[in-house]
């Protein structure tokens, strides 16, 4: 007696698909029978897009998120890929992940428009974990003022760890109106100039993060970050 692969049960494929990646499910899966394609618009996605990703690659994703951008619930992409830029504005613009309760930028380029993406962030109701690289710097002044003071205060009651690897002096902390209460894990890079704005900066954070109990700070002088800015 043969046993085909329709003949798997519902369980034994959404074993299957939780181990495969998202590029695989959609190009061998998608349209195989009517079975496979509902089963398919039930699993939970995985999405994590590296950065030697060539531009096709993303507009093939991005055609099937079309019809399952709501079952994605956790996101690892980069802005910069091997031959494209603002990968992320193109994906988040494209799509709501309604459901989304991981979400990683590992980059962002000097060129993207980041208030589309504000405003998908801030409605991101189940979001748990989110984290932002700036690894090359190239935030501007006003969006890291945006950014930061959005993610702390999220309204989102499941968030539980965030990871702001960008330079901010977090000067203003102290106007912010509420910083989730939820907030468990926090990793963040402060900058300033002078030991004792470092400090208030700091005792600003303890004062006001009244949830949190693993925190990482990373101190840089501004100078080090003006530094890194020079071509």
């Amino acid at each position: 007696m043969y046993t085909h692969l329709e003949d798997l049960s519902n369980e034994i494929f959404f074993e299957i698909f939780d181990y495969l990646h998202v590029f695989d499910i959609f190009a061998g899966f998608t349209s195989l029978n009517e079975r496979i394609s509902s089963i398919l618009q039930f699993i939970p996605l995985h999405i994590t897009i590296s950065d030697h990703y060539c531009r096709p690659q993303i507009i093939f994703l991005s055609s099937y998120l079309t019809f399952h951008a709501h079952q994605v619930i956790s996101l690892t992409i980069p802005d910069i890929i091997s031959d494209y830029s603002s990968v992320i504005n193109y994906i988040f613009n494209r799509h709501n992940f309604i459901n989304l309760r991981s979400c990683v930028f590992t980059s962002i380029g000097p060129s993207t428009k980041l208030e589309n993406i504000f405003k998908k962030l801030e409605n991101l109701n189940r979001l748990v974990i989110f984290t932002l690289f700036d690894p090359h710097n190239n935030l501007n002044e006003e969006d890291k003022c945006h950014l930061t003071r959005m993610m702390l205060m999220h309204k989102s009651s499941s968030l539980r760890s965030m990871i702001l690897k960008h330079s901010y002096d977090y000067g203003d902390i102290s106007n912010y109106t509420s910083i989730s209460s939820n907030l468990t894990s926090l990793n963040i890079c402060i900058h300033g100039t002078g030991s004792t704005i470092l400090i208030h900066s700091v005792l600003l954070i303890f004062r006001l993060c009244h949830g949190i109990r693993h925190l990482t700070l990373i101190i840089q002088p501004k100078s080090s970050v003006e530094n890194n800015n020079v071509k």
